[in-house]
């Protein structure tokens, strides 16, 4: 059988498949429940009430005849954990009949019951969110969502129950967002930090990411490529494989809001690139499971997501908005304003001032090569101070540190994607990529070509390549 069924083809996009609302009721009135939906999103009306169909088809909605409880039914719907179900049916032997149909066909979608009496039996504990109608203000995607987090969360506890030993693995140089990540999984699984250590190959650098992990007093170990084998689990938060050729292509868990990149096999995988932050995704974790947040860990997830947004400005959607909302009065305010004062080292100050002094602006793309620094985090500073300059609608900021040329791209986000304008630009030389408004390559000194002694120059050789499609020329 073909996946997705042939009707369902010509409603998505090549190489994306869309999440399906799907709503299975007697009721007609149910669909105005379901309030505002994403454009990308499908709505699928199932019913065995012709008259319920004909009012859906004129509110938009895709529509199919469903014979209750017939397992066969279900199966030509090729449900999928993507989707987001929602049941809701007068009577509870039908109810009960379409549930068994559902969960028998695709045992792990997510499933939300609007009923005011309805008590899920023991056999589906964890497995059907039950809300009453009167919960809904004017909208229930937001209750499906919470429906699919649940299932989540239960996924994930069952990955990692029985591990002795379970690795929380970031990136190479650890943000807030990837922290505050672990430590929120990590929580949910019900660990600490000896089951479940948060670990990267690199070290954290950024002063203002020391503060944090200082005043929050999160451990983030420095482990090699040979220390993975001490581990039953791992599980890969605000990353993916392909970011550090350390990370091994079978993966147990990988939870990120960076576009998705295929070539791997995990057990688990939860990849949301419209989010700000995966610190979002934790959250809405936490909330569905009625796990209890702490202050300290409200305060990691507050200053993740609020990093990765600019404050809520950049790359945010309603569900960021919502999570930071949420978390903002459990958090320890004293801390954030502690951690959040990044400070220049003395000793690149005469880098920046280099930099100022010799920074070309092509058309609307501003570059400044700092050159060898003493510190990493210098240069994504450094890139977010040359995006204010006047016409700048582009920042290319780059620098050497520790054997590597490293590049921080910034951008309006109103044109082509940061990410992939870098990841197209400098993918083959080392690892790049990020979001629509700002990312990150790093290029091991020796992969760049030997005739370019100027490293500027190539950076916007590569960099007009990637945004024109055009090659450039070959240095002499």
């Amino acid at each position: 059988m073909d996946f997705p069924p042939r009707w369902l083809k010509s409603q998505i996009t090549p190489g994306h498949y869309a999440m399906r609302f799907v709503v299975i009721t007697d009721d007609p009135n149910t669909v105005k429940l379901m309030g505002p939906l994403g454009d990308d999103d499908i709505h699928l009306l199932l019913s065995e009430d012709d008259s319920v169909i004909r009012h859906a088809r004129k509110e938009g909605w895709r529509t199919k005849h469903l014979k209750l409880g017939d397992e066969e039914s279900v199966k030509k719907l090729h449900l999928s954990y993507r989707d987001r179900v929602l049941i809701k049916l007068e009577s509870k032997t039908d109810l009960k009949k379409c549930l068994d149909a559902v969960l028998a066909v695709q045992h792990d979608i997510p499933i939300t019951v609007v009923s005011e009496s309805w008590t899920t039996p023991e056999k589906w504990a964890g497995l059907i969110r039950v809300v009453p109608l009167s919960s809904f203000c004017g909208g229930i995607a937001s209750e499906l969502e919470k429906a699919a987090a649940m299932r989540s969360v239960a996924h994930l506890r069952n990955i990692f129950s029985k591990a002795d030993r379970v690795l929380l693995l970031l990136q190479d140089d650890p943000d807030p967002d990837g922290i505050a990540s672990a430590l929120a999984l990590r929580t949910i699984l019900g660990r600490n930090r000896t089951t479940a250590p948060i670990a990267s190959f690199g070290h954290v650098t950024r002063p203002e990411n020391v503060a944090m992990i200082r005043d929050l007093e999160i451990q983030v170990l420095t482990i090699s490529e040979d220390d993975l084998k001490e581990y039953d689990r791992i599980a890969l938060l605000d990353l993916q494989p392909f970011h550090s050729p350390q990370i091994p292509l079978k993966i147990d868990a990988v939870i990120d809001h960076h576009p998705k990149r295929t070539g791997y096999e995990a057990k688990f995988v939860d990849i949301r690139p419209r989010y700000g932050a995966t610190s979002t995704i934790m959250t809405q974790y936490l909330t569905a499971s009625g796990t209890q947040i702490s202050q300290r860990l409200a305060t990691a997830l507050v200053y993740g997501i609020k990093t990765d947004t600019q404050l809520l400005g950049r790359d945010t959607t309603p569900d960021d908005v919502d999570a930071f909302a949420e978390l903002y009065p459990l958090a320890n305010q004293a801390t954030l304003r502690k951690i959040d004062r990044p400070q220049i080292p003395r000793d690149d100050l005469v880098s920046f001032a280099i930099a100022l002094q010799h920074a070309s602006i092509e058309g609307e793309i501003i570059y400044a090569h700092l050159g060898p620094l003493s510190r990493e985090d210098v240069i994504p500073y450094f890139a977010d101070l040359c995006l204010e300059i006047e016409d700048a609608q582009w920042s290319v900021a780059s620098g050497i540190f520790d054997g590597m040329l490293i590049i921080s791209i910034r951008t309006y986000g109103e044109g082509a994607s940061a990410g992939e304008t870098t990841k197209k630009a400098f993918e083959v030389f080392g690892s790049a990529g990020g979001h629509r408004a700002m990312a990150k390559a790093v290029i091991p000194l020796e992969n760049i070509p030997s005739q370019y002694l100027d490293h500027e120059l190539w950076i916007k050789e590569r960099f007009t390549y990637a945004l024109s499609g055009r090659e450039p020329e070959p240095a002499i």
